[in-house]
């Protein structure tokens, strides 16, 4: 975690400090090693929140793109018997979840349950070649700077997020694009290239939360959309 609660402020981790989870009110010490991201971490072996993953300079790059209310928000379920923590979580009620592991299908489609309206961000970068076979299996150029593929890789990075909710892949160096389609039968896709700074600029005005799209596996052809009416 990012955030605790040290004597009622929001606070980052510095070194021997004790805070509070936001989500489970249990103590939570600071670790700021030399050669680790300095964080958060519940004095039990098992977090709060299971959905909980290691947090990574990737994580936290992309979080601070977004105003510090609106980062590692506790969210609490209609009956207030389940918390978890949303990596970002906008103003007008969108969340980001910015997704490095390998989690099972049932996980993805209960978050989306949970949290209702969000946005999947994936690091591409997790397997060092997929963005480099990204880039060799795209089979056409389409309109506005969309492109179809065809993934025959080995890696299951696409298949993993055969979802109806938004998805977009950080490629890093190869860009950052929405995966609008894709079959994991035929492995065939559509993905569209979306400049990250219009990308964060569209979340932060609250002007989408992108649903108009879909995601990867919605049915019906791929709507190529100019980013201004995402």
């Amino acid at each position: 975690m990012k955030y605790a609660d040290v004597e009622g402020q929001r606070v980052e981790a510095s070194p021997k400090a004790r805070g509070i989870c936001r989500a489970c009110g249990q103590t939570v010490v600071a670790k700021c090693g030399r050669f680790v991201l300095w964080h958060w971490a519940h004095r039990s072996l098992n977090a709060c929140d299971r959905w909980a993953e290691p947090e990574t300079p990737w994580h936290r790059a992309w979080k601070n793109q977004f105003p510090e209310a609106w980062q590692e928000v506790a969210v609490f379920d209609a009956e207030l018997t389940d918390c978890h923590i949303a990596d970002v979580k906008t103003e007008m009620g969108l969340v980001l979840e910015f997704q490095r592991s390998t989690i099972h299908p049932d996980q993805v489609q209960a978050r989306e349950r949970f949290h209702q309206r969000m946005v999947w961000v994936i690091d591409g970068l997790r397997n060092e070649f997929d963005p480099i076979h990204f880039q060799l299996m795209i089979t056409e150029s389409i309109a506005r700077d969309a492109v179809k593929f065809h993934w025959s890789a080995r890696s299951r990075l696409f298949h993993r997020w055969h979802t109806t909710t938004p998805v977009f892949i950080d490629f890093g160096d190869n860009g950052f694009w929405r995966i609008l389609r894709f079959d994991f039968k035929t492995g065939e896709g559509v993905a569209q290239l979306i400049p990250r700074a219009d990308f964060v600029a569209r979340v932060r005005s609250g002007a989408t939360d992108f649903s108009a799209g879909g995601g990867p596996a919605s049915s019906g052809r791929a709507e190529v959309v100019a980013v201004d009416q995402q």
